[in-house]
This record gives structure tokens, sequence and C-alpha cells, in this order.
């Protein structure tokens, strides 16, 4: 299950790959950066499963802020 939900964000940020250019890259690259930061913190203090399902959440608010930001067509 925890494989499929991490499989499932990963296409999705795939598939949201155009609406990225929507934001400012220096802004994803430092979430991105963060996202990275924090699951090597976590993967230090707990168990490296619970180290991808915190960056796969932390992943999926990504998602949906850059989803926000797109104007409605």
């Amino acid at each position: 299950m925890k494989l499929t939900t991490l499989a499932a964000t990963s296409l999705a940020l795939l598939m949201m790959g155009g609406a990225a250019y929507a934001m400012d890259s220096e802004a994803i690259e430092k979430h991105m950066e963060e996202i990275s930061e924090r699951s090597v913190k976590t993967a230090e203090e707990s168990s490296e499963v619970e180290a991808l399902e915190q960056e796969v959440q932390e992943l999926k608010e990504l998602i949906r802020m850059m989803m926000d930001e797109q104007p409605s067509s």
C-alpha cells in the first residue's frame, strides 16, 4: 500500500511537470530542498519507511500548492 502511494505520487509529480513551469523555479527548488532535508532528518530519527511516508505527504502538499496557483481554465 505504501509503495503504491509513493509510486502514485511520483507519477502525479511527473504529470504535473507542466504546472511546475507556472511556479517560480527557485521556489520549487527551495521547497524540494526543504522536503529532502526534512526527509533526511526524519530518516535519522526514525525508520526509512516513516521518512518516505513523510516525503510523500509533503510532495502531495507541493502538488496541491502548484495546482492552487494555476489559473482556472
